[in-house]
């Protein structure tokens, strides 16, 4: 049965009694409607956002500047690294994950290929400790995927998402980070509580974006 992207009305209140066996299209209804909240409106999703001070010294018009970049008005130091660990409650159809990542980047030297990264993987949780990897991930990199803004003294305000193509992961497993793509959910591991790691480099993470991408029936 196909999943229905449109709206999709319930049966007739004249046509649904208590104690009155219902058949035909009511039935049909019914069964349209609940696969569309099951497979698009009640999808696994999480939505976290991170903290940062506006707090700075300076006067009222760069005070305003500074609320604009989360109060990160240097730039960060080379090699300044975060590690943050978002829990995902994956559901038992669920297949692939989508991400969002709302950061700022900058860099002193913009001829730097080496600075600005972001690196996105998915991770088991055993014990209620974040476990064993089960899908390497894949990397943002500067110039490829992030920007930095025209003035290098401050990160700005960016977005960056690994789309939604869906793909075939290879029966060998993946061994290293790769251009981004949705995180494959191994069938062992659907239903499960998962942790997705976001490690970034010389980037300040604004918030993420988590969501499930399915393959319709």
């Amino acid at each position: 049965m196909a999943t229905p992207t449109s709206f999709q009305l319930m049966p007739s209140a004249r046509s649904c009694y208590n104690g009155v066996i219902t058949m035909g299209a009511p039935v049909a209804q019914m069964a349209l409607a609940l696969k569309q909240l099951n497979q698009v409106k009640f999808r696994s999703a999480g939505h976290y956002h991170i903290g940062r001070s506006t707090f700075t010294y300076y006067s009222a018009i760069n005070y305003a500047k500074g609320a604009f970049n989360r109060g990160w008005q240097q730039i960060p130091s080379k090699g300044y690294t975060e590690d943050f660990d978002f829990f995902y409650f994956s559901q038992p159809t669920s297949q692939w994950i989508g991400v969002e990542i709302i950061y700022g980047a900058a860099s002193s030297d913009p001829s730097d290929l080496n600075g600005p990264q972001i690196i996105v993987d998915l991770r088991t949780i055993s014990g209620g400790a974040i476990g064993a990897k089960i899908d390497e991930g894949c990397e943002f990199n500067f110039p490829d995927q992030l920007v930095i803004p025209d003035r290098g003294e401050t990160t700005g305000v960016a977005r960056v998402n690994t789309g939604s193509r869906l793909y075939t992961f290879p029966s060998g497993g993946i061994s290293a980070p790769t251009f981004p793509r949705p995180l494959y959910i191994p069938p062992a591991n659907r239903g499960d509580e998962l942790a997705v790691r976001v490690e970034a480099t010389e980037v300040i993470i604004y918030a993420v974006h988590l969501f499930d991408l399915y393959l319709e029936a």
